[in-house]
């Protein structure tokens, strides 16, 4: 996308800027930044002096772009509902077509292009999680045919600190009876990287071969533990005829019809942290909180802010990668947040947050443990 298309898109969303700063205390890396380029109204500012040619794109502009988390938290603020990321990922194409980007997407682009994973790791390792399922055989996991379809994402798939979600996935959904299958080294990475990237035009071959696969398998659901995944799933792929869930969802749903029973008391206070993509930018709240509930004997407190105005974990816009400095102390200010209501444990829905908000509190001495959803449930099932 260069300038003159993101005039004809954007100059008539940007200029309902009024520059009132309700977004400012809802803007996580203007709140550790204190700088009005990492905020949501610096940066419509810099997208409107951009399309008005007042402002040349530079490698100060491309600092300032590329440190949104794309968390949208400023758009619930903002009284004039301007949409700051859609415009934020807009101007990154931008940035991108005049060369202007951090250059370490190069190296993602690269990557998602030979080896259709984030990580470079040989597709047939993808599975390599299985080996932590101990119930039942892997074969059991991979089938040509079946109902549901669950797409692992990369990022679960590869790193190890966040391998045990699928593996606790999988063995929900089988003791729950569900008729499901993985994809395995079939499965490409649905490609939301491109996307924070400024490269969304690249995601179209991840984006039809995960499809086909869909189709291969017959499946009628696919579900998701990835929040980013379901979200680009949602938002960017074209596919009819198949019901769209995150696990926190079909979890809700299997607990509801009796298939599965929570059963062993959790022990401490614990809070629960909305994921970004599946929170504020999919519409998923209840569910999740629903699970917890479920929960015996659950001591739980929420968040100050919680639902549409939570904190982002720090882990989004692929800012983690751009501007590691600027993701751990947004993760940091969570953490603080997460132990001012007392909690022990912090249960969330997304692999994502877990290693996030998980490498913060290990880091730093913290005793805070950190859980993904699956985890909570499997160990009450148990």
């Amino acid at each position: 996308m260069n300038l003159v298309q993101l005039k004809k898109l954007s100059y008539d969303e940007v200029a309902k800027c009024n520059k009132c700063g309700f977004c400012l205390p809802h803007c996580p890396t203007y709140l550790v930044m204190k700088e009005e380029a990492y905020s949501a109204r610096g940066r419509n500012a810099i997208v409107r002096f951009a399309i008005e040619d007042q402002l040349p794109l530079s490698e100060d502009t491309e600092r300032s772009i590329f440190t949104c988390l794309g968390c949208g938290a400023c758009f619930e603020a903002c009284l004039s509902s301007v949409k700051t990321k859609d415009l934020i990922f807009q101007n990154r194409e931008c940035q991108v077509d005049q060369g202007f980007y951090p250059k370490i997407v190069d190296r993602l682009v690269n990557t998602l292009s030979d080896a259709h994973n984030i990580s470079d790791d040989d597709q047939e390792d993808r599975d390599e999680w299985l080996e932590l399922v101990k119930e039942f055989p892997e074969e059991h996991f991979e089938k040509e045919k079946a109902d549901v379809l669950f797409f692992v994402g990369c990022v679960a798939s590869f790193f190890p600190m966040v391998q045990k979600i699928p593996a606790n996935m999988s063995t929900i959904l089988k003791k729950a009876g569900v008729d499901f299958t993985i994809l395995g080294g079939d499965e490409w990475c649905c490609g939301f990287p491109l996307i924070g990237a400024g490269m969304p035009e690249k995601l179209e071959e991840l984006k039809k071969h995960n499809i086909q696969k869909v189709k291969d398998v017959g499946a009628k659901k696919v579900v998701f533990t990835c929040p980013s995944c379901y979200h680009t799933w949602k938002h960017f792929y074209d596919i009819e005829g198949v019901e769209l869930m995150h696990a926190t969802q079909l979890i809700n749903e299997l607990i509801k019809e009796g298939k599965i029973k929570l059963t062993k008391p959790v022990e401490g206070v614990v809070t629960y942290h909305d994921p970004c993509d599946l929170g504020r930018n999919s519409g998923v709240y209840e569910a999740p909180r629903d699970v917890i509930k479920a929960l015996p004997g659950v001591d739980f407190r929420e968040l100050p802010t919680n639902r549409r105005f939570s904190v982002c974990c720090g882990g989004g816009g692929n800012v983690e990668m751009t501007a590691p400095e600027i993701s751990a102390q947004v993760a940091q200010m969570k953490l603080d947040a997460i132990k001012g209501v007392g909690a022990d444990t912090v249960i969330t829905a997304c692999q994502q947050c877990v290693r996030t908000m998980a490498t913060r509190a290990r880091r730093t001495g913290s005793d805070l443990k950190v859980k993904d959803m699956t985890e909570v449930v499997l160990d009450a099932m148990e």
